[in-house]
C-alpha cells in the first residue's frame, strides 16, 4: 500500500516539473542556437567612366549586375566552373559588345566608302586644274614675252615705233587676262558624287540616303555628353561647335550656313556639284566624325577587360 502511494506521488511530481524541463530546454536552445547571415554581395567590377558609359547606353549595367550577385566559383573566379547562369549572362554580354562593335565598323566603312569617292573626284578635279593651269603658263610666256621681245625690237626704229607699241601693249593684255584666266582655274572645277553616302546629314537633321543612317547605339553615343565634359554638350553638338570655329561651317541658323551645310551634306539625288575646298572641307569633317565614333570601341574593349575572371 504504502509503496503504492509513493508511487503516485513521484508520478504527479514528475508531471508538475516536465513542462518546467520542457521551457528551460527550450531557452537554452534559442540561446544557442547560431544565427543565418545573408551572403555579401560581391563586389562589382570597376568600369572606367568610357565602359560605365557604353555598359549604360547598351543596357549592359543590369546583367553585370545579375553576373555579380552570383558567387564567385560560378563567375569562374578563384578556380571554380562557371554556372549555366553565369555563361549565359556573359554570353548575352558579349553578343551585344560584338553586334554595337560591328555596328562601328560598319559606319566607318561606309565613311571610308565616302572618303574614297571624294577622294576620286577630288584627284581627277586636281588633275584638270593642273593641266589647265600648265597650258596657261605656256601661253602667258608665249603671249607676255615673246610678244613683248617682239615690241620692244620693233621700237627700235621709228617707222615701226607705233607697230612695236601695239604689239606689246597686246602682249600685255593677253598676260593680263591668262592671269585671271589662272585665278579662276585654281578652284579646279565642280564635280559631283555619283553613289556615295552622305554620311554628315543626320548629324546636321538632314535626309540620309544611300546607306547613311546611324545605328541606334552609335547614334546614341553620338548624342551623349563625354563622362569627363559633363557642362561642354554631346558629342554630336561639340563636333559642330569644333567646324563652326575651324571656319568649316558658318553658324548654322543663317542662309549662309545653310546653304553650305546643303553643299557639305548633299545626297546622290541632289547630285550637287563640289568645288575642292568643298571636298577638302566634307573629308576633313568625316575624319572627325570616324575619328568620335572609333572611340566608342576603345570603352567597349575597356568593358569587356574588366569582366575578365582574370581581371580581379
Amino acid at each position: 500500500m504504502n509503496v503504492t502511494r509513493l508511487s503516485r506521488y513521484g508520478l504527479l511530481l514528475v508531471l508538475l516539473f516536465n513542462p518546467m524541463l520542457i521551457r528551460g530546454q527550450e531557452q537554452s536552445t534559442g540561446q544557442t542556437a547560431p544565427q543565418t547571415v545573408a551572403p555579401q554581395q560581391s563586389q562589382l567590377p570597376k568600369l572606367s567612366p568610357g565602359a560605365e558609359e557604353v555598359a549604360k547606353e547598351l543596357g549592359i549595367t543590369k546583367l553585370i549586375d545579375r553576373l555579380y550577385q552570383l558567387p564567385e566559383r560560378e563567375r569562374g573566379f578563384n578556380g571554380g566552373t562557371m554556372s549555366p547562369e553565369a555563361l549565359t549572362l556573359r554570353q548575352e554580354i558579349t553578343e551585344i559588345v560584338v553586334g554595337t562593335s560591328l555596328d562601328i565598323d560598319g559606319i566607318i566603312a561606309e565613311i571610308d566608302n565616302e572618303t574614297a569617292q571624294l577622294n576620286s573626284i577630288r584627284s581627277d578635279l586636281e588633275s584638270r586644274r593642273d593641266r589647265a593651269q600648265k597650258i596657261n603658263n605656256i601661253a602667258s610666256i608665249v603671249s607676255g614675252g615673246a610678244l613683248g621681245v617682239v615690241g620692244t625690237a620693233l621700237q627700235f626704229k621709228s617707222s615701226t615705233a607705233n607697230l612695236g607699241n601695239v604689239i606689246g601693249l597686246s602682249g600685255g593684255a593677253a598676260s593680263v587676262v591668262l592671269s585671271i584666266i589662272g585665278i579662276k582655274q585654281q578652284s579646279g572645277g565642280q564635280r559631283a558624287l555619283v553613289r556615295s553616302p552622305n554620311m554628315l546629314a543626320k548629324l546636321f537633321d538632314r535626309q540620309a540616303e544611300f546607306h547613311s543612317d546611324y545605328p541606334d547605339d552609335v547614334w546614341t553615343y553620338l548624342n551623349a555628353v563625354r563622362p569627363a565634359d559633363s557642362g561642354n554638350g554631346t558629342r554630336r553638338a561639340q563636333l559642330i561647335d569644333q567646324w563652326q570655329q575651324s571656319g568649316r561651317i558658318d553658324k548654322p541658323n543663317t542662309p549662309k550656313g545653310q546653304k553650305k551645310i546643303d553643299v557639305l551634306t548633299s545626297s546622290i539625288s541632289q547630285q550637287r556639284a563640289l568645288t575642292l575646298d568643298q571636298i577638302s572641307d566634307r573629308q576633313a569633317m568625316l575624319a572627325d566624325v570616324r575619328a568620335e565614333v572609333t572611340l566608342m570601341k576603345r570603352d567597349l574593349s575597356k568593358l569587356m577587360l574588366a569582366l575578365r575572371p582574370s581581371a580581379r
